[in-house]
């Protein structure tokens, strides 16, 4: 059954109908004129899905036909078995209240040229039965279908507050490894000095190398330079190595005060959403209270 009304409408609605539905004696207008009837009322729901339901529930007795026609359902010679052999025609009037989310249930049953009256205590009571079972479940099923996405709603919340907090681990282990990263970029620079100013001095002694064999043999005078430009390129890679780290613990440090910041968002982030969970189970318990009111 489509259901009509949305979770905010019946849970701001707050409980504005009776606890109990109860069925009255009375007379109503119907196609066929003013005739005594038993009338209940349907809350949070609509009229057209209390037809829909009505006519269901009336092609559930062995009959000729059952339609509806402006908000009236006929039912044409049903068979009710607790009545004996001889059919009846039944209708029922839908009166719907939109502002107050409420359907007026009006019915009349034609027993063959007499309508039914209170004084036939039980067929009195058996439609009285089934029209309270009709409006209690007609009521109930749009409320426990708000309270199902009343609580789907509470879960995802739930599970968004579960999601904030892995991040924030996330980001904090990310912090921690970024600092053990640094802490070694640190010491590898140091390492990497230390391995500069021992090339340094090894370039410096080939240059004095170089500039010995500078009237040497060709051969031995382009193996020097051959030793020199190695080292001086051995030195570059050095520096470029430290360069490199110093730049990576650059980025580092930016990533931890991005990560810093990221954390201090969630937890606002994480603040408001415990917030929206705790507002979420007051209405699903709204909504659950109302429910279990209908009766």
């Amino acid at each position: 059954m489509k259901k009509t009304l949305t979770l905010s409408a019946i849970a701001l609605a707050g409980l504005t109908f009776s606890q109990s539905i109860n069925v009255k004696e009375g007379n109503e207008k119907f196609s066929t004129g003013n005739q005594y009837a038993l009338t209940t009322t349907i809350y949070e729901n609509t009229a057209d899905e209390a037809i829909s339901e009505w006519k269901k529930v009336l092609k559930d007795f062995k009959n000729e036909k059952v339609k509806d026609s402006d908000n009236e359902v006929f039912g044409d010679n049903i068979l009710i078995k607790e009545w004996g052999n001889n059919p009846v025609d039944i209708y029922t009037k839908f009166e719907e209240d939109k502002k107050a989310k409420t359907v007026k249930m009006s019915t009349a049953v034609d027993l063959g040229g007499i309508y039914l009256a209170s004084s036939d205590k039980e067929k009195t009571k058996l439609i009285e039965k089934m029209m309270k079972d009709f409006a209690v479940k007609m009521t109930k099923e749009p409320i426990a279908s708000a309270v199902k996405v009343a609580e789907k709603q509470q879960v995802k919340l739930e599970d968004d507050q579960k999601d904030l907090e892995k991040d924030n681990k996330n980001r904090k282990e990310d912090i921690e490894d970024y600092k053990k990263k640094i802490t070694k970029a640190e010491k590898e620079i140091i390492e990497k000095e230390a391995a500069i100013e021992k090339k340094k001095g090894e370039v410096s002694i080939q240059k004095k190398v170089v500039d010995a064999s500078s009237g040497a043999v060709n051969e031995q005078a382009k193996s020097s330079k051959n030793i020199l430009e190695k080292l001086e390129d051995q030195q570059k890679d050095l520096e470029k190595d430290k360069k490199n780290l110093k730049e990576d613990i650059e980025n580092y440090n930016k990533k931890i005060k991005k990560a810093e910041e990221d954390i201090k968002k969630n937890e606002d982030d994480q603040v408001k959403k415990k917030a929206e969970i705790e507002t979420q189970k007051k209405e699903v318990e709204a909504v659950k209270k109302k429910l279990d009111a209908v009766n």
